[in-house]
């Protein structure tokens, strides 16, 4: 059990820490200023799809490195926050480090999907309906956040907490995707890749609605296969 709870708590501070390399990146782009919040710890913990407990992890680390400082009840950024180029990302590598990282949600959400079709509650599929149903209704610039959420949901209703924290970890390391337009569906109108989501998004739904896995684990590949081939295209 100790190592398996040292395991745990090493996961959790791994995504800290990139939540914390994302805030520093916006600092350093300018997006906020000194003076200024980051955003408040449920802002950041839903944009980034984790807990609250990991954002005041990551608030803390940067505080004592001295990019953040204390205010009310809160964080803004210091006056003079230490800088680093060393999260800086070209578009060529963050393009690939998507690929990298859908290659393995690959593996791991066809497992997640087949699972919560087989373990689902009532109050996951309550879960998963709302978080569809967000995603359809979610503007372009948000996107990203509302389809990492609806996966979220099937990891949770897989009742494997291990694969809940892998796909907590993956979610701040997706964020990313918001930055990288992909190439149009062909024949598609409007943002056809959106709307095609929404539709296997359906499909997914249904499966695990349903109770059956083969099909839950067949649509899941389906869709990070298509998103796969957008990025190869998107590369080309």
């Amino acid at each position: 059990m100790a190592t398996a709870t040292s395991r745990r708590a090493l996961w959790l501070q791994k995504i800290a820490d990139e939540v914390a390399t994302q805030v520093r990146r916006r600092i350093a782009e300018g997006t906020v200023r000194p003076g200024q919040s980051p955003g408040t710890r449920d802002a950041l913990a839903a944009e980034f799809v984790t807990s609250t407990s990991v954002i005041d992890r990551a608030l803390d680390d940067l505080a004592e490195e001295g990019v953040l400082v204390a205010s009310g009840s809160g964080f803004v950024v210091a006056m003079n926050p230490p800088t680093s180029d060393g999260f800086a990302i070209s578009p060529a590598q963050t393009m690939q480090d998507v690929r990298s990282i859908l290659e393995l949600r690959l593996g791991l959400e066809t497992v997640s999907a087949s699972l919560a079709a087989e373990r689902r509650t009532a109050m996951h599929l309550a879960e998963i309906e709302a978080a569809a149903a967000a995603f359809e209704d979610a503007p372009a610039e948000t996107a990203a956040q509302a389809d990492i959420r609806f996966h979220r949901a099937i990891a949770s209703a897989s009742d494997n907490s291990y694969l809940l924290d892998l796909l907590d970890y993956l979610g701040p390391l997706l964020m990313p995707r918001k930055r990288m337009p992909l190439p149009p569906t062909p024949g598609a109108t409007g943002d056809g890749n959106l709307e095609q989501s929404v539709r296997e998004h359906a499909v997914i739904l249904a499966a695990i609605s349903d109770g059956n896995a083969e099909s839950a684990r067949r649509a899941m590949r389906d869709h990070l296969l298509r998103t796969l081939a957008l990025i190869d295209r998107a590369s080309a």
